[in-house]
Parts: C-alpha cells; structure tokens; sequence
C-alpha cells in the first residue's frame, strides 16, 4: 500500500511539473499594434483576455471596428493566441508583451502590447 501512496505522489508531481505554468497574469485589457513586414502598421485597438492566467479567450477590437475572438496559452512568459491570427511572443513583464504574428491571409508582422 506505501509503495501505491508513493506512486502516486511522484505522478502527480510529474503532472504538475509538466503542466504549462503563467510567469504573468495577462488577464484584462491591452492596446496593441500590429505592424507589417513592410514597416507600416497592419492593426491597432485593444485586446482583452479572460480565463485562467495560463489559458483562456481574448477578444480583440480593432481600429476598424472589427472584433476578433480566440484562445491564448502562457507558458512562463511564453505567449500564444490562435485565432484568425496566431501571436506567438513574450511577456516581458506584468504590462508589456511583443512577438510575432502571422495572419491567415498569409500576412505577418510583429506586434507591441501595453496593459491599459
């Protein structure tokens, strides 16, 4: 029965351990720009994200009046949102991220956020 207890305690830790983990909670509002390749801006506005600090939805809304929705992951300060649009970046720290993204259009750019 010890050798079971014991067992199981290692597995859970290894869970543990292996489940992604948030450095930063990003959860609230954002203003973000997108800008192209080209050096032009692609995109602009706010993006707000909700859930749990190491996954949830974002809901973006943007300077053409256009609201976007998807998923987003932290692992560490590594961030992803999939979407329309798939992010993949940094959190530098509890009110800044940047990173690249790549629009389904075929589109890419890199990105800039800022906590509101």
């Amino acid at each position: 029965m010890r050798k079971i207890h014991l067992l199981f305690l290692l597995t859970c830790l290894l869970l543990a351990s292996c489940a992604p983990r948030a450095d930063f909670d990003i959860r609230g509002e954002w203003d973000y720009t997108m800008t192209s390749d080209d050096g032009n801006t692609y995109d602009a506005g706010t993006i707000t994200f909700s859930g749990q600090p190491a996954q949830g939805t974002y809901l973006q809304f943007n300077i053409y009046q256009i609201e976007y929705e998807g998923g987003y992951t932290v692992n560490g300060a590594d961030l992803e949102l999939t979407g329309d649009e798939t992010w993949q970046g940094t959190i530098a720290d509890a009110n800044s991220m940047s990173g690249s993204w790549s629009h389904e259009d075929g589109a890419t750019g890199v990105f800039s956020a800022t906590r509101k």
